[in-house]
Parts: structure tokens; sequence; C-alpha cells
């Protein structure tokens, strides 16, 4: 069993963590056909949106053939599968790449793709698949003979704007609020992922698509607030992993620009914004609204929907999930 419930937080419900615990069975993807199983269920929901690499590129980061240990971040890249204690079958999947800057003891966990299969949702199982990544960082910690009590821990996501006509949006926000993580403010840090779509053989400019950056500080979920060099971790842990596949030139520019940004910022702390947990406080998504966020960002990279304005967006959003 790969999660300790230690690092599940307690907003995630106790009493059904303790029964998902009794229920499922966490552990690696170990060789080619475990991967293979995950890999299908996982392409099986997150493909047809376009948001999963192909499988033999997440294949070779298993197989090690990324793996570089004198790199100034060390990445590898894991596989969790999820499973019923009685009968064995797959219940769910989580991938992350394990990101290590051994100069600055700083290990972030890069949270990619999470999934519970239909049967087994509204088990607490996603809250297991949350959580299980914190014991990931404590092994790459401990491999490179740092302990775990003399380094920073970070759980990364990419995750959506809150859009009012995109009700997971808000709901995918909820379970991160839930679960310990905090925003970094997008002006603070307007993060963007790289386009992944093979832009050369298509003939397209690239696009980068506009994020929100959400981050976990494992130990101190309380803390309202994350270093400079911890914000700027984010984008630097998540281009060492993308510079494995994504040309140089296309990293540039959302390097520069989510750079200038925390250069902007006048302190060596950063005040973080709450993530919500629940309907009660929906308001609260107001900073993170695409009306809010987009116009960080070049026109070209915002998207073909129009802009609301961010009062109107928010009353939009408010409203629709008042009407429940």
């Amino acid at each position: 069993m790969i999660v300790d419930p230690r690092d599940v937080c307690p907003g995630e419900g106790p009493e059904k963590v303790a029964r998902a615990l009794a229920q499922f069975s966490l552990d690696e993807a170990q060789g080619d056909a475990a991967f293979d199983e995950g890999y299908r269920a996982l392409d099986a929901f997150f493909g047809p949106k376009g948001e999963i690499e192909r499988r033999e590129v997440l294949w070779a980061w298993l197989a090690g053939k990324h793996a570089d240990g004198a790199a100034p971040i060390a990445a590898t890249y894991h596989m969790i599968l999820a499973r019923g204690v009685d009968d064995g079958r797959l219940a769910g999947a989580r991938d992350c790449f394990v990101t290590l800057d051994r100069a600055a003891r700083r290990c972030v966990v890069l949270l990619s793709h999470a999934l519970v299969l239909p049967d087994f949702r509204r088990t607490g199982l996603a809250a297991l698949l949350r959580a299980a990544p914190v014991a990931l960082a404590r092994r790459a910690l401990e491999a490179a003979g740092i302990a775990a009590g003399q380094a920073e821990i970070l759980l990364a996501a990419e995750m959506e704007p809150v859009d009012p006509d995109d009700r997971d949006t808000a709901v995918r926000l909820f379970a991160y609020g839930r679960a310990g993580f905090w925003a970094i403010p997008p002006a603070v840090l307007p993060y963007a992922q790289p386009d992944f779509r093979d832009t050369a053989a298509l003939g397209v400019t690239p696009v980068p698509v506009p994020l929100v950056a959400v981050v976990r500080q494992v130990g101190e979920e309380d803390r309202a607030d994350i270093s400079r060099a911890g914000a700027a971790s984010f984008l630097r842990h998540y281009q060492a992993v993308h510079a494995r596949e994504v040309p140089p030139g296309d990293l540039a520019p959302i390097r520069e620009r989510a750079l200038a940004g925390l250069a902007a910022f006048d302190g060596e702390r950063v005040p973080l914004l709450g993530v919500p947990r629940g309907p009660a406080e929906i308001a609260g998504f107001a900073p993170l609204l695409r009306s809010a966020v987009m116009p960080l960002f070049p026109p070209a990279w915002r998207g073909k929907a129009p802009l609301d304005a961010p009062e109107r967006e928010l009353g939009r959003l408010v409203a629709a999930w008042s009407a429940g």
C-alpha cells in the first residue's frame, strides 16, 4: 500500500477515507502489462480530450529512458493503480512525475492524471489518489540521502480556470481545496502549459494553454503564503519535464511571461489564494475565473470562447450554483 493515511488531509473526510483504506490497495504499476492496464483506463477518459501523452511517451518515462540523475532537476515518472482488495479489480489510476532539486532540497510532485472508475466513485478513493504521491516524494528524498524533515515537499497541479458554463472546472477545484491545496495568484505566476500537439506535422503555430497553478505544501497545509523560490519551482519543475518533449523555443515564451509576473511581485513570500472547498464558498473563485485569468496572456493564447466581464461571470457562476 503506497498511501500513508497521515498524508490524507482532514478535509477529505476521515470516515470515508478509513473505509477507502479498507476497500482498496494502491501500488505502483510495475512492468508493461500493469502499465498498459492503467494507461488504457486513463486514455479512455483523457484521450478524447487530447489531455494525455501518447503511450510510447509515458512508457519511455516509466522505463527510465529519460532519467538523468545528474540534471539540476531530476525527474521520474510513476503510475499508481488502485484495486479492490477483495477481487483485484482495477478501481482507479493516478500518474505523476516526481521531480527533485537536490541543491534546493525541494521535491515537487507534478500531478498529471487521476481517474476513479464509475463503479468506485464517491467511495473516498479519490482522496487516496490525491495523497499517495506524498509517499513517492519521501522515497525520492530518501534515495537522494535527504531526510524528509530537512526538505520541502510540494504537490503541484495544473488546473483549468473556472468557467460558469463548465461545472466540472469548479468541482475539480473543490476537491483540491478540501485536500489542502492553495492557488498561486495567476497575476503573480501567469502559468501556461505548452502545446503538446505535433505542431510541425500539423503545420500550425504552437498555442500555449493558460492554467492555474495550485500547490499543497506538505506539512504546512494551513500556510497562506509560499516562498518566491517555491512559487518559481512550479514553473521550473514542470518545464524540466516538458523539456524532454517540447522544443526549447516553445517553452521560452511561457517561462518569460511567468517569471516576469513573479519578478514584478514585491516581496519574498507570495500570498496564496484559498481554493473554495464547496458551493458555500463559490464566490471565492473570483480571481480564478476565465475572465480574470485569460487577460494576463496574449490574445492568441486565450482560446476561442469570448470573455465576459469578471463581475458578470462571477454573477453567472454564483447563480448557477445557487440553482443547484
